[in-house]
């Protein structure tokens, strides 16, 4: 794989396809190119740009920061938009794309053979039923630490290797692969809560992690009476609902502290916590530490299971012993 030096292309070089004129069917020398067997790469430069583009391959769209476009996927008309930082676009081959930036935006794009992605998902799945489809606005985790890993290989990490970067572009379409799973199909016999509906309620309450989360209000999500809902929300997870929320919880504080949050009355309203003291309790039932211990790790030099440094405590005086003396003959 060649792997060019960043924004190899000059600033001033035109990206400029009119978004309602005929669309062009090939971008692979435009932005910062490399490519795999399987994947071209684009990181493009923060500049202007407007196109018409019928992709060839399943494209996969990063941004890294927010900005406001006009753009229209399929048939449907251009309308202004606002690009999300951390969020993924995804299209499928045949798809005609139509993009007008209001505001510059450095973005990655993956276009990855359509064969590719099958042998992916297939492996994710492993057996179950799957499907591809257009996405325009999806918020993962996963998926943006895995594009922003990706865009740091090829800013230029001397150690990067094709291989290396073919596996992370796998794992973004396992992901969603996995987010996707029986979106499209009926609940199996006796199974009232699909993998479709599963993969939505999870990100429901990933979204909603710092807000109340009731049982009720998932099971009116679902459709579901709350009984029923959380027996099956536990047969597919394994969990009860709300020992699954305790668990993202208890995630997002962790991810806050190692990350240096320095308050930790803050991470717990931010990881939906009542308090702190609820905080510390879960922390020390669920990790065997409190906040504060579990936040030493991550300064230099710390280490969560080190024995605490013993307090530094005066001792008594010791008493000066000296030759007895005799008592005098006033006193016998």
């Amino acid at each position: 794989m060649t792997r060019p030096e960043p924004f190899q292309l000059a600033v001033s070089q035109d990206r400029r396809i009119p978004a309602l004129g005929d669309p062009a069917t090939d971008l692979q020398e435009w932005g910062n190119v490399a490519r795999s067997p399987q994947t071209t790469f684009v990181l493009h430069p923060p500049v202007d740009l407007e196109l018409a583009y019928r992709v060839d391959r399943f494209v996969l769209f990063l941004p890294f920061s927010s900005a406001t476009t006009e753009m229209s996927v399929g048939e449907a008309p251009m309308r202004r938009t606002r690009l999300r930082a951390g969020t993924v676009m995804m299209v499928e081959p045949g798809t005609l794309v139509r993009v007008r930036q209001l505001e510059p935006v450095e973005f990655l794009v993956l276009a990855v053979d359509a064969a590719h992605v099958a042998h992916v998902a297939e492996r994710a799945a492993a057996g179950r039923l799957w499907h591809t489809r257009t996405v325009l606005d999806l918020a993962d985790p996963a998926v943006a630490a895995l594009g922003a890993e990706i865009r740091r290989a090829l800013l230029g990490d001397p150690l990067v290797e094709p291989g290396y970067l073919q596996l992370l572009v796998d794992a973004i379409l396992a992901r969603l692969t996995c987010l996707f799973l029986g979106e499209a199909a009926a609940p199996a016999a006796g199974e009232a809560l699909s993998p479709g509906v599963l993969s939505r309620l999870v990100r429901h309450i990933e979204g909603h992690l710092d807000a109340e989360l009731r049982v009720e209000d998932l099971a009116r999500l679902a459709g579901l009476s709350r009984s029923h809902f959380s027996r099956a929300f536990q047969r597919m997870t394994g969990e009860a609902p709300q020992r699954f929320i305790l668990k993202r919880r208890l995630c997002r504080a962790r991810d806050l502290i190692s990350a240096g949050a320095p308050n930790l009355a803050r991470v717990a309203v931010e990881a939906g916590f009542s308090s702190q003291a609820h905080m510390t309790t879960a922390f020390r039932k669920e990790l065997g530490v409190t906040p504060s211990r579990y936040r030493e790790a991550f300064r230099p030099g710390g280490e969560i299971g080190a024995a605490a440094p013993e307090p530094h405590r005066s001792r008594p005086p010791v008493p000066q012993v000296g030759p007895r003396s005799e008592p005098s003959a006033r006193s016998r």
